[in-house]
This record gives C-alpha cells, structure tokens and sequence, in this order.
C-alpha cells in the first residue's frame, strides 16, 4: 500500500484549512467594502480601532495597530494565493512519496 508520510498529509490539511477559513473572512471583507461599510471596531475603552496584523513571538509579540480596512483584502488574497502555492507543492510532494513508496514495495 502505497502512503504518503504523516508530516506531508498534515501540512496539506493544515494548509487547506488555512485557506478555508481565509476564504470566509475575504467574503466578509468584500461584502463589507462591498457596502461601502466599515465595521464598528470599538476596543474595550470604546475608542473606535482600525484592524491589527500582529505576529506572535514567545518573549513578546510584534504588532500593528490601525491597519487601513484596504490593505485587508490585499493582504488575505496574497495569502489565499500563497496557501494554494502550498497546496500544489505539498500534492507533488506526496506524488513523489507515493512513487516511491510503489517502486519499495515493487523490489519486495
């Protein structure tokens, strides 16, 4: 039986779910900007916020604050594309491992 390594297999899932869900937030955006609408983004002082793009670190976390409603769609685009580059790279990837796995149990 021919298989692809357990490491491959969970980054296509983990990719595709990346793009499942960056899919359904770049639909809310569209309809949003589609309304010509921005949504009240009220921190917990009630002070009116833009969007934050932040990137995690373990000592301390770098973020942005403020980030222009228009960049959002760019930005989520650019990383749907990137997350389906993934997909493909990683689908080759388990070809290959198959291949391999079939030529193995073929010498048997």
């Amino acid at each position: 039986m021919a298989l692809i390594s357990k490491e491959t297999a969970t980054d296509i899932a983990f990719a595709y779910r990346e793009i499942e869900t960056a899919e359904q937030l770049l639909a809310k955006i569209s309809d949003t900007i589609g309304r010509r609408e921005i949504p009240d983004l009220r921190d917990a002082f009630g002070r009116q916020r833009g969007l934050q793009l932040g990137v995690p670190t373990s000592e301390s976390g770098h973020t942005l604050y403020d980030v222009p409603w228009n960049l959002a769609k760019p930005i989520i685009e650019a990383h749907i594309a990137s997350k389906k580059a993934l997909v493909s790279a990683l689908t080759e990837k388990a070809r290959v491992e198959m291949d391999v796995a079939l030529t193995q149990a073929d010498t048997l």
